[in-house]
């Protein structure tokens, strides 16, 4: 839970500047937030969370 929510809180600030940049439509947002959360009612979920979770091992390995 400690590696995902710093994940979590990146995600949040790239969704926040591509809003702010008018990059990223309120309509597109919701259809992403959506596809997240099917995707983790679906059989792929442990697949994303291992690979996520495999992903932040690496990231967390190359810090100091």
């Amino acid at each position: 839970m400690l590696l995902h929510m710093p994940f979590v809180i990146a995600l949040a600030a790239v969704l926040v500047f591509l809003r702010r940049t008018s990059a990223l439509k309120t309509s597109h947002a919701f259809a992403c937030g959506a596809l997240g959360f099917y995707l983790a009612d679906s059989s792929l979920a442990g697949s994303i969370h291992s690979a996520s979770a495999n992903l932040l091992g690496m990231v967390g390995s190359f810090g100091p």
